[in-house]
């Protein structure tokens, strides 16, 4: 422990009544992570200075990487990023208000994990495809072709909108149509925000362990039926924190 600690930053929390303590990297490279057994919880904290901590790559991977290393042991509730219990007095405190709430999750996600599928156009097939399947605007395209200066330059912006509106519907039916072919399998599936002009799917999915091999396959499907159109990225598995929402109030 450090003499000097201000503060308890807390990771999530496990079904484990027993004290530990891991020897990892912490957040803030500080001091080991402990388990600390609350009524049938397990809560995953490290000593750090002072009341807040930095979003460093050094300390979001430090954070993950805690996570990581026990879910093949335990059942892990991650919490978000940057929770810091100035006491342990305060850390109880909070415990006790939700202690019960953290048991149900527990015992909800247990046997489960999270993997996450993100979808990317590939450039040249999507604009081409929108081009040949949108007669309105290849002909727009091509009525303005030879135009210049000012009308040129506002026609273009036009066309440019147009492009839009139709890459953002068939990214939509397409994303649909992907999240279709794996949700049988999945417990629950959660989209986050996309980025850039080519992502158009950012999956979170909720499996049993035993059902990730049939993700594995459903996803593998899903990419050979669109080589050469849609890129994929598939990682996992992780702890559910794309499904987890939990307000300790320290």
């Amino acid at each position: 422990m450090l003499a000097t600690s201000t503060g308890y930053y807390l990771y999530g929390f496990i079904d484990c009544n027993q004290a530990l303590e891991i020897t990892t990297k912490a957040v803030g490279g500080n001091d080991s992570v402990h388990n600390l057994p609350y009524h049938g919880i397990g809560v995953l904290y490290s000593a750090v200075n002072g009341k807040t901590v930095q979003p460093t790559r050094d300390n979001l991977m430090a954070h993950q990487k805690l996570l990581e290393s026990l879910m093949e042991q335990y059942t892990v509730l991650p919490m978000r990023f940057g929770i810091v219990a100035p006491t342990k007095g305060v850390l109880y405190d909070g415990l006790n208000k939700s202690s019960s709430i953290i048991r149900s999750k527990l015992l909800y996600f247990q046997g489960k994990r999270e993997l996450n599928i993100k979808a990317f156009w590939v450039k040249e097939y999507i604009y081409g495809y929108i081009i040949n399947s949108y007669p309105n605007i290849r002909s727009f395209r091509d009525s303005i072709q030879k135009l210049k200066g000012q009308t040129g330059h506002y026609k273009s912006i036009e066309l440019g909108q147009m492009v839009e509106r139709a890459l953002i519907a068939e990214s939509e039916k397409e994303a649909d149509a992907i999240v279709s072919e794996i949700s049988s399998i999945a417990s629950q599936t959660n989209k986050s925000k996309i980025f850039g002009e080519l992502m158009f799917l950012n999956l979170a999915v909720l499996v049993k362990d035993q059902m990730e091999s049939q993700l594995d396959q459903l996803v593998n499907e899903a990419a050979e039926k669109r080589i050469g159109k849609v890129q994929f990225k598939y990682t996992g598995p992780t702890p559910p924190a794309s499904f987890v929402d939990i307000h300790l109030k320290v």
